[in-house]
């Protein structure tokens, strides 16, 4: 189920521009997402998703920062102009200096990820899989997109190997791991404390 198109008094979802979100999320309590012209409010995130991306978070600090990356979770919007939209992403990372599109003077949105993590739900999967992804692997400078799975242990990855190629690798066991950029992301640790009810 998608998550549904926020209804708003101005202007209309199907005619709002990228300033006039701007603006709308500026002065929001609230999280919304930007597809080409339409907002949808950020949907809950369960223990699990909170669980993940904190234990990501933590498994990657020393390397990333030794690397003179930043991390972020899906407090930090992205902006990809190429497809019009605009997403917050669960675990987004910046190796080396920031280029933003600066809305106002505390709001800002990244325009060189180089990694970008999403921790797939049953509500958001086909859209993380699908399109979310045709929009990330268009971002110059996106080196790796990974999805985690939150009800089973699994992680797919996507490698920038070229222009317009990938490689693609995955893995599915507790004592796995698989890399991100040149860091250890163990699967023991991304899912430690988490529920899986498939186990």
């Amino acid at each position: 189920m998608k998550t549904p198109v926020l209804e708003i008094d101005q202007p209309t979802p199907s005619t709002m521009t990228l300033e006039a979100y701007f603006d709308f999320e500026y002065r929001s309590t609230t999280k919304h997402e930007f597809w080409n012209g339409q907002i949808r409010a950020m949907s809950y995130t369960s223990p699990n998703h909170g669980r993940i991306q904190t234990n990501i978070m933590d498994e990657l600090a020393a390397c990333m920062k030794a690397q003179g990356c930043t991390r972020y979770t899906s407090d930090r919007m992205v902006l990809i102009p190429e497809c019009n939209k605009v997403f917050y992403p669960d675990v987004m990372i910046i190796c080396g200096a920031e280029q933003f599109e600066q809305y106002k003077k505390n709001m800002k949105a990244t325009l060189n990820p180089s990694v970008i993590i999403e921790i797939l739900s049953d509500t958001t999967e086909q859209e993380d899989k699908i399109d979310k992804w045709m929009c990330y692997r268009i971002i110059p400078h996106l080196q790796q997109y990974l999805m985690v799975h939150q009800n089973t242990v699994s992680i797919h990855s996507y490698r920038r190997k070229g222009d317009r190629e990938w490689d693609y690798s995955y893995a599915e066991h507790p004592e796995e791991q698989i890399m991100v950029q040149d860091c250890v992301l163990r699967l023991n640790e991304v899912y430690r404390g988490v529920e899986l009810p498939s186990l």
